[in-house]
């Protein structure tokens, strides 16, 4: 059964201490990229991570892997805070849905 953006839910798995609105917050980014798709969209999923390297310039990375009709969409942004990477990653899926959207 193929399902639209809007029956998809967005799993979002965070890193052990991080704030749980993060997970609000990265699937309403999500879902609204999703909007822009009319193909069906089979699963998406979000991962926020933290690393524990001080020396890390951006400690946070966000990773996407979104199915839509068939087709696996892997998107990946780091940034100094959790939503500043939520926020760069969503650029990155918006840029594959229109490179996406294109190539058809």
């Amino acid at each position: 059964m193929s399902r639209t953006h809007d029956e998809v839910e967005v799993q979002v798995q965070l890193q052990h201490g991080m704030e749980t609105e993060l997970q609000r917050y990265a699937r309403e980014k999500v879902t609204a990229v999703l909007g822009h798709t009319a193909q069906p969209v089979l699963y998406a999923r979000v991962r926020i991570d933290r690393t524990t390297n001080p020396a890390a310039t951006r400690p946070v990375t966000a990773r996407a892997e979104i199915d839509v009709n068939g087709r696996v969409l892997h998107a990946e942004a780091s940034a100094d805070t959790p939503h500043e990477a939520v926020d760069l990653l969503r650029d990155r899926l918006q840029g594959h849905l229109g490179h996406q959207h294109t190539a058809r």
